[in-house]
């Protein structure tokens, strides 16, 4: 009986610091971008896993310039569009592409996916140029 409850209490230990082990090792790496480009470094990554884009929310400052590159993850054709820039970025499946967004006015911009259907489902998101 006593051999169960080491067995037991071995196994909830691994259990226990492997999971403490997958949590520190998820970090946020979205967080992390999006902090990069509040903070002038000039580039962010946005990953197309569906009809959504992560993360759906980035900023600027006014008259810097933003590398986006748009990591599509997806089996299927995405865009990333701004009208009022200008931008209309086609990546196919699997592929990544990227734009240049050129010091754009103080405001926000929204951006989406101009494939039928992908907007209404949820692909969209916005840009704030502080």
């Amino acid at each position: 009986m006593a051999f169960k409850s080491y067995r037991f209490v071995g196994f909830s230990l691994i259990l226990v610091l492997g999971l403490a082990f997958a949590a520190a090792c998820n970090g946020d790496d979205d967080a992390d971008d999006a902090d990069d480009a509040a903070n002038g470094n000039g580039s962010i990554t946005i990953e197309t896993p569906g009809m959504e884009y992560d993360p759906d929310s980035i900023s600027m400052s006014e008259g810097e310039d933003l590398e986006v590159t748009i990591d599509n993850t997806d089996n299927q054709l995405h865009t990333f569009t701004i009208d009022e820039l200008g931008i209309d970025l086609e990546v196919d499946a699997g592929e990544s592409d990227s734009v240049t967004i050129e010091a754009p006015d103080a405001g926000e911009y929204d951006f989406y996916c101009t494939v039928p259907g992908h907007r209404e489902s949820g692909q969209e998101g916005v840009l704030t140029v502080e």
